[in-house]
């Protein structure tokens, strides 16, 4: 296919195997931005790694004008950055960058629980029970990738439940920011089946229909959630010291 020149011709990116291929019309620019986007958040491209225009531009089939575009994007979310001499990597958050993430995480996803408890139909509860069942069963069979991904689907439909548009708009793009560092927090000793509980205690405040409750459990659980993090974090910053 003749690569195009222009950021803004239409197509779409579709993942083939570890490629990716322009296949039907959409924007060139937001295509590349998606994918990249998606490779940072879920930790495909690790903390720290360069990103190559020229490398990027022939996988994808276009120019390098589209990946160019992309990149700037990501720099300006903070999920990348631009390095001394050229070149853009993806970026590692610092330590005090997590936890003031973890904090308003915290905040936020009380009101959304609360949010949620007031909404709450039995289909809700019913699909939350359903999550939390097949996430407790892939924590125990050491699938963390799986894990996660339902941990995140938890926290994601009580914020809908929720119907709160600022939640819904904020909550995606803070867990997209700290996606990285809490999937590898669940490795921790002992972290994966005191989180399933803590997402259970959430659920039964929830099926009760308590506000109050169901805020003040979520906000225990992210509270507990930050520690971990943090705690791997430190763990982390000091074997890199020696």
């Amino acid at each position: 296919m003749r690569r195009s020149n222009d950021g803004a011709s239409r197509q779409k990116v579709k993942r083939t195997g570890s490629h990716n291929v322009i296949t039907r019309p959409e924007n060139i620019t937001d295509q590349v931005y998606r994918a990249l986007r998606q490779r940072i958040v879920q930790g495909e491209i690790a903390e720290g790694e360069r990103m190559v225009e020229a490398a990027l531009a022939e996988e994808f089939n276009v120019s390098k004008t589209p990946v160019r575009e992309a990149l700037s994007r990501l720099a300006s979310e903070r999920l990348a950055e631009r390095i001394p001499g050229g070149g853009v990597i993806a970026r590692a958050m610092s330590y005090e960058e997590v936890a003031d993430y973890l904090e308003v995480r915290e905040v936020l996803e009380g009101l959304g629980a609360e949010k949620a408890a007031v909404r709450a139909a039995q289909s809700d509860i019913a699909k939350l029970e359903s999550i939390i069942d097949e996430s407790e069963a892939a924590g125990a069979n050491g699938d963390l990738n799986s894990y996660s991904v339902l941990d995140s689907a938890f926290h994601t439909t009580i914020i809908c439940m929720g119907d709160n548009i600022a939640l819904k708009e904020i909550m995606p793009l803070l867990h997209d920011k700290i996606r990285v560092v809490m999937k590898a927090s669940v490795a921790l000793p002992g972290r994966f089946p005191k989180s399933v509980e803590e997402h259970r205690s959430v659920l039964r405040a929830l099926a009760e229909g308590d506000p109050r409750e169901a805020g003040a459990q979520m906000r225990k659980h992210i509270m507990s959630t930050r520690a971990a993090v943090m705690e791997r974090l430190t763990s982390q910053n000091s074997k890199q010291e020696q």
